[in-house]
């Protein structure tokens, strides 16, 4: 009887397994991993490049006219905000293929002090005057233009205004879209990179003139912390940083919002240009950069202008001189 013991328990074990629950497996679609997707955090890199950008350039007013130029204030949308730019617009017959392009992105001017129609004039009559059709955006928040400009987020969002100004540039027939130019300056410089790797195709080369590139946040909590310690609109505009980062981003988050972090996705030829005695943005940044860019097998020339300032105002036309010489070494004229 002993060994038929077990011919006993067999029905039992079968009437448990039809009467207990079974674990349920999640139904696999052919190529679909289990894995849960990721939320991505649409300020970093990545989260921007899966945007879709575009606008419709209107003219609004003419602003000047020079023996070479004419200038116009023109409008854009960018996140359902209106944007001004100014635009010059070289005379005479445009080149097969219309006027090259250089968009001038501005370094930082307090928001209500900037002028669209003033600022950065001699850099874009420069352009201009070479030959090339000249849009200067204000960012958000930046004169008359729609939004906020002074929050985090608004700073990181003016990349976004640049690339749906670029998508409007590109329709415009005046322009070659094939021959489009970057120039940034400061915190434009920032702008610049970050559109660059949102976009590698947006532009055919670029300039940064005292790029404000860092690794994220210190590019923003670098500006936050100067002035008086005892000034309170600085401890104000401090806590207001802290408060932002915390709110919007995590820390394994940062190296992909930083534009330095990500200067492996740029694909043009640039000049990085930076006087030593600039007291705004540390000369080792453009340093640094151009070496970021010798690491990641990006094409470069650096320039340093010993003694000159952040504007490298006793070189500038040196400067200018040597973008003209890149973007012209793209055009091919």
């Amino acid at each position: 009887m002993r060994k038929w013991w077990w011919l006993l328990i067999i029905p039992v074990f079968a009437v448990m397994a039809i009467i207990l629950p079974r674990e349920k497996r999640p139904e696999m679609v052919p190529g679909e991993s289990t894995v849960q997707a990721q939320e991505i955090n649409p300020y970093t890199i990545e989260g921007m490049k899966a945007r879709t950008y575009d606008s419709e350039i209107s003219r609004e007013n003419r602003v000047r006219e020079t023996a070479s130029f004419t200038s116009f204030k023109i409008s854009f949308e960018s996140d359902g905000l209106k944007q001004y730019a100014l635009m010059n617009l070289p005379k005479g017959t445009p080149p097969e293929g219309g006027w090259p392009v250089v968009v001038v992105n501005h370094g930082y001017i307090e928001p209500a002090v900037y002028s669209t129609e003033n600022s950065y004039i001699n850099t874009s009559a420069y352009f201009a005057d070479a030959g090339f059709l000249v849009v200067k955006p204000d960012y958000r928040g930046h004169d008359n233009s729609d939004g906020e400009a002074e929050g985090l987020l608004s700073r990181i969002s003016y990349a976004v205004d640049v690339l749906n100004l670029l998508a409007g540039i590109r329709k415009l027939p005046e322009a070659n879209e094939k021959q489009i130019f970057m120039y940034g300056h400061s915190m434009g410089g920032d702008v610049t990179l970050r559109v660059l790797e949102i976009c590698p195709d947006c532009a055919a080369a670029a300039t940064l003139w005292a790029p404000a590139v860092t690794e994220f946040p210190e590019t923003f909590m670098y500006f936050a912390r100067r002035g008086n310690i005892a000034d309170p609109t600085r401890t104000a505009r401090l806590e207001r940083r802290q408060r932002e980062l915390a709110e919007n981003f995590k820390p394994e988050e940062y190296s992909q919002v930083s534009s330095l972090a990500n200067t492996a996705l740029v694909k043009v030829s640039l000049n990085i240009q930076h006087g030593t005695a600039d007291e705004s943005v540390p000369f080792e940044w453009g340093m640094a950069l151009a070496a970021r860019f010798e690491k990641k097998g990006v094409e470069h020339n650096f320039y340093s202008y010993i003694g000159d300032n952040h504007d490298i105002a006793g070189n500038w036309g040196t400067a200018l001189g040597r973008d003209f010489g890149l973007f012209r070494s793209v055009t091919g004229s």
